[in-house]
């Protein structure tokens, strides 16, 4: 069921933060990852091997966000290169028929946090995730987990949850992160029905 913004303001939903930053710097996407992986702003530079960004732009329909990396990324450079990584991707291939050019993914931290952050790290690493969704100018957003939903101003994830709405010009959808899944494994089939509920927008 698609659910414009308007639509749930309308119904008395308040799930927009309309104080968010979303200043931009970079004008291009190298731009972007030089000025990522010259970031000193919180501590989590200080642990980064490699930035946590796709290695080049990708000219797709679905954006994948996520919360934040693991080491075997950090040590390889290589999104998606870890067990979870993995398991996302088979579930992206298997119910979507995307393959890894097919879509992009991005974390909201762009460091390698070691599963630890706090509000002044991720509101340093918030510029970077909208500069980054205005390069690629996704048609669909996925939003895996509450915290990253919740991230980027809107509330609500669990009436929300596996609903597509619209905001500005692509579409959104928050979904379960795969570590709930792994932890809640009865859920798995609710979440491979949220992926097939973005076919028909891609």
């Amino acid at each position: 069921m698609i659910r414009s913004l308007y639509y749930l303001k309308a119904m008395g939903f308040n799930f927009v933060d309309t104080h968010i930053n979303h200043f931009e710097q970079a004008q291009n996407f190298q731009e972007l990852k030089q000025l990522v992986s010259s970031c000193t702003l919180c501590q989590f530079s200080k642990t980064r091997k490699f930035s946590l960004m796709e290695p080049k732009i990708k000219n797709v329909k679905l954006l994948i966000l996520d919360v934040f990396g693991q080491k075997s990324e950090n040590e390889s450079g290589i999104l998606l290169n870890s067990k979870k990584g993995e398991k996302l991707k088979h579930y992206i291939y298997q119910i979507l028929g995307l393959c890894d050019e097919d879509f992009y993914f991005s974390y909201l931290f762009k460091c390698f946090c070691n599963g630890k952050f706090d509000d002044f790290s991720l509101q340093s690493c918030l510029p970077f995730f909208w500069n980054e969704l205005k390069l690629i100018q996704p048609a669909f957003l996925l939003c895996l987990g509450e915290y990253t939903f919740k991230s980027l101003g809107f509330k609500d994830y669990h009436i929300l949850k596996g609903e597509v709405f619209a905001y500005k010009n692509f579409f959104i959808m928050p979904s379960y992160d795969l570590d709930f899944i792994e932890k809640n494994p009865s859920y798995e089939k609710n979440f491979i029905q949220d992926l097939k509920k973005i076919k028909g927008f891609l």
